[in-house]
């Protein structure tokens, strides 16, 4: 992809345990590209995620955003990039309205938006119920529509999907495509491979803290003498061989 490169990481590593450990991760970003991180639970996405969003400190490697580190400016490398969490603490006594609003106040966005984006991500009609009576799914989509809330150049989501049914998965996948398509660069973690499969253009495979591969999507498909394959396919063949599990 001839795109500028908005981020970089570069031999990473969190050491907590000898049996606990994310060892030597690189890999870069395009811009406007949706770029998925895959495994399954304990690969290591989230801890990844955490060191990119500067939540937890790298026992050592580099990470940069648009050519900015965390120690070099951390205001302006924090308001480059929007962050979803697989799973998001809103206080539970507010409305989803007040708590958008909230968000929406300390990024300097307007109310406008605000009721945009609730309707956006279906909840409209609910914006005025206590957090406390939503669903998971409603959670969820309230964490999206806060990810959403500033219009960062880059979007970094963890496990989006986790909760919602078919039908808002499919919205959420819509959703990714327009943010895309307005040039927004996206990266997503995900162990549901067919939704990967739609939606990134490249793809890292993590397990056991290691990063095992990463490539376009249509290279890794087609990596069997060009005959096609599914992710799936390709991710439990490269466990094998790595003899991993």
């Amino acid at each position: 992809m001839e795109h500028n490169i908005i981020a970089e990481v570069k031999d990473l590593s969190k050491i907590y345990n000898s049996s606990n450990r994310i060892e030597h991760i690189n890999f870069e970003m395009f811009e406007g590209e949706c770029f998925a991180l895959c495994g399954g639970n304990g690969a290591g996405k989230s801890t990844v995620i955490q060191m990119l969003i500067g939540n937890v400190k790298p026992t050592s490697g580099t990470i940069k955003l648009a050519g900015l580190t965390m120690d070099s400016n951390k205001s302006m490398y924090k308001s480059f990039f929007s962050y979803m969490p697989d799973a998001m603490a809103f206080p539970k006594v507010l409305t989803g309205y007040e708590v958008l609003s909230f968000f929406a106040d300390l990024s300097n966005v307007s109310k406008a938006r605000v009721d945009w984006l609730l309707k956006k991500v279906g909840l409209e009609h609910d914006k005025d119920k206590k957090v406390r009576d939503y669903s998971k799914g409603m959670q969820q989509r309230l964490a999206l529509a806060q990810c959403l809330l500033p219009e960062a150049p880059l979007l970094i989501l963890d496990e989006p999907t986790n909760g919602l049914d078919p039908y808002w998965v499919r919205e959420f996948k819509n959703i990714i495509k327009e943010e895309k398509a307005k040039g927004t660069t996206i990266l997503f973690s995900s162990h549901i491979l067919s939704d990967v499969e739609e939606l990134a253009d490249r793809v890292a495979f993590m397990n056991n803290g290691k990063l095992l591969i990463t490539d376009t999507v249509k290279a890794l498909t087609n990596r069997n003498g060009g005959k096609k394959t599914t992710l799936e396919e390709v991710f439990f063949s490269l466990v094998k061989a790595e003899q991993i599990v």
